[in-house]
């Protein structure tokens, strides 16, 4: 009976984990030089009790009658949405840890790029679900209410560092003064509550506009 029912949570949890958004025309940049134009699925992770070790698969078709094909963080470069020439999104993996990627949307890019991923929780406890449950989320446009997971990453850096996790943990005020503590107006400006985390856009702007 217990082996009965560690199999059923497990498959419950698999099946819970990886969500997807709706099909999207876009570039699937792949990374050996391949660019692939059509349509784009993208996943969406989530976060549950049971810890299911799966890559994060993008879905890509040429049109709604072609066959589906999965590529994983191994063969993408990067996915790009476009809606015109002022509206263009960029997505790609980057390391959170020394032994795992997620796909992420760039927000803002410089010295330090901010990256930001929709992440729903799917325990006992009702938690915050992300833009992508939502109608009238789309690609290009960006929203703090969107996500509810924010990740920064400099140049020389391998693994990103979170500022905002799905999971409650560590505030985003002391994130945010331990990372960006080299940025003394930055920092100042952080301890006087000037920002608050819905204003992470803007101070990883501050931060790379620096003195």
């Amino acid at each position: 009976m217990k082996i009965k029912l560690t199999i059923l949570l497990c498959f419950f949890a698999i099946t819970l984990s990886y969500g997807q958004y709706a099909w999207t025309k876009g570039e699937l940049v792949l990374k050996n030089g391949e660019i692939l134009i059509g349509q784009i699925k993208l996943p969406m992770i989530s976060k549950n009790l049971i810890a299911f070790n799966g890559k994060e698969k993008v879905k890509y078709r040429k049109n709604r009658k072609s066959k589906k094909v999965k590529y994983d963080e191994t063969q993408v470069e990067k996915v790009i949405f476009k809606n015109s020439d002022t509206e263009v999104a960029y997505f790609e993996y980057i390391q959170t840890s020394k032994k795992k990627k997620g796909l992420f949307k760039i927000i803002s890019s410089g010295e330090v790029t901010l990256y930001a991923r929709s992440v729903s929780m799917t325990s006992s406890t009702p938690m915050h679900m992300g833009g992508p449950q939502g109608t009238t989320w789309n690609h290009w446009h960006y929203s703090f209410s969107d996500f509810n997971e924010f990740y920064v990453l400099r140049e020389n850096e391998k693994i990103a560092s979170p500022l905002i996790t799905a999971r409650l943990s560590r505030s985003f005020k002391k994130r945010a003064l331990e990372y960006f503590s080299d940025c003394a107006e930055l920092v100042s400006n952080l301890k006087e509550r000037i920002y608050i985390k819905s204003d992470i856009k803007d101070v990883v702007d501050d931060y790379n506009n620096c003195k």
